[in-house]
């Protein structure tokens, strides 16, 4: 019977492994140095970081995005008598109150930018490594796939 490595059933042990993969990756080390000093594969040290930050920064942005909202609601609501008086003061502040909201909460067309590459660097070249070695892990468990299927279908 061969070893096939399982994931992890234990979401203590996955969450231990997201705090202590995100420390090192803030302290600065590499994804591969992280998967070095924790035991773990590349790709594994990549998931541990992008879910542990999944888990603590998008909840803490989205309630921090909730209170701005409210606090704009409430500047609005006192500026609601003078706009209605034509205030231009008090018009141009609800527009860029406006304008603030729409941009927190991605209501804007999304503007488009240029961006180039003039550096690459360490961790660059390491996920482009794991891209390319998911790539070619896809493409052969398709081909095994593929052959497996030609062969139950030539019996």
């Amino acid at each position: 019977m061969t070893d096939i490595p399982q994931a992890h059933s234990n979401d203590a042990i996955v969450g231990r492994e997201q705090a202590a993969c995100l420390e090192l990756r803030l302290e600065g080390h590499s994804f591969r140095a992280i998967a070095d000093q924790l035991g773990l594969s590349l790709g594994t040290a990549f998931t541990r970081v992008r879910d542990a930050i999944s888990l603590e920064v998008n909840p803490l942005a989205d309630e921090l995005r909730e209170i701005e909202v409210q606090r704009l609601d409430q500047y609005l609501a006192r500026l609601a008598p003078k706009i209605r008086d034509g205030d231009d003061r008090a018009i141009n502040t609800a527009v860029r109150i406006s304008e603030s909201r729409r941009r927190m909460l991605g209501l804007d067309r999304p503007v488009a930018i240029d961006a180039r590459v003039t550096e690459v660097t360490q961790q660059d070249m390491e996920l482009q490594e794991m891209i390319r070695a998911a790539k070619a892990k896809a493409a052969l468990e398709e081909s095994v796939l593929l052959a497996a299927e030609a062969s139950e279908e030539e019996q």
